[in-house]
């Protein structure tokens, strides 16, 4: 069979467009990528307050690649920055469904294994670079070690390995102010206890909730705040476990008598009385449901402060204005 002049063009021009760019080809496109983002989104730089500030998710990985590895030099370290962050992002995402199931079998070689596969997919270009080449040796070391110590995550102790970047990753907090929804709260302590569980798991542990167990990893509350622990401890979504909820209301308690302790060391009743109604307004409504503070509570304290405030007062020793800004 003898193909046409103007078959031999099409079949021509078809291998060129399936061709895999040049570094070079990639780096002009990127490089007016950037310019005409710049352009349209009126910022100067490919990272804002920490955090990438441009849309990478239209270009390649072979892109991605070759802006990170920045060989030529025509990308700001910004730029090179927000690359590598979002090939590390688009990693984990790859990822996420192997870690679930390495911290539920504790088959972590697995784990490995399914990213050493993921970097092979790379173009040759990206293998050349010396950051594949790091990662993918780093991820063969934690290979082995996996496989040496099955029921944990190795430390490979390598800032290459794109694996326990992944693992070591902090969970993303929502803002706890008082403002935040229950629901939010809830959110953010779920996300922030599986973190915990996680991590327990990576090193052959299970997360646990009370001081008398011997084995395991303690749960930390350290990063809740008392709202978000009185959330947890009340479960009214029922996001959380019997343990999970009364771990958290222990630890709420906890607090609370501390508080208590301060409140009390005021100098004289009224005093302490003006530190216990500043210490019941400052509590949110779901600390106050959880540790039983009521509208009975702070009557019994104003009662005592007028008390006390008038006993002073018929002494001379000043009137009890200040308490008009708790009642």
């Amino acid at each position: 069979m003898t193909l046409s002049d103007e078959a031999k063009a099409y079949l021509a021009q078809t291998a060129a467009d399936t061709e895999q760019p040049t570094v070079a080809t990639l780096t002009a496109r990127a490089r007016a990528w950037f310019d005409q983002q710049y352009a349209s989104l009126g910022t100067s730089s490919a990272m804002l307050d920490g955090q990438v500030a441009v849309d990478f998710s239209g270009q390649t990985r072979a892109t991605l690649s070759v802006i990170s590895d920045n060989a030529s030099g025509q990308f700001s370290t910004d730029e090179a920055t927000a690359a590598t962050r979002t090939l590390q992002s688009r990693f984990n995402d790859a990822m996420s469904p192997h870690v679930v199931i390495a911290r539920h079998n504790g088959g972590y070689a697995s784990l490995y294994a399914a990213a050493s596969d993921y970097l092979d997919q790379a173009g040759s270009d990206e293998k050349a670079t010396m950051s594949w080449q790091d990662q993918k040796q780093a991820v063969l070391d934690g290979l082995a070690a996996a496989r040496a110590s099955f029921g944990k995550a190795p430390v490979t102790g390598n800032d290459a390995d794109p694996v326990r970047a992944l693992l070591d990753k902090a969970p993303t907090q929502v803002a706890s102010g008082t403002d935040s929804s229950p629901a939010t709260l809830a959110g953010n302590a779920r996300v922030m206890l599986d973190a915990q569980a996680g991590s327990a798991r990576d090193s052959g542990k299970d997360l646990v909730f009370t001081g008398g167990r011997q084995t395991g990893q303690q749960v930390d509350f350290t990063d809740f705040d008392n709202r978000t622990l009185a959330v947890v401890a009340l479960n009214s979504d029922a996001s959380f476990s019997a343990q999970e909820a009364s771990a958290a209301k222990a630890e709420l308690n906890q607090r609370a008598r501390s508080s208590l302790v301060n409140a009390f060391g005021g100098d004289g009743i009224r005093a302490s009385s003006m530190a216990l109604l500043q210490h019941y307004s400052n509590m949110s409504p779901e600390e106050r449901s959880v540790l039983g503070f009521n509208e009975n509570y702070v009557n019994r304290i104003a009662a005592n402060y007028r008390t006390a405030a008038s006993i002073q007062n018929s002494l001379g020793s000043g009137s009890g204005a200040g308490l008009a800004a708790y009642l």
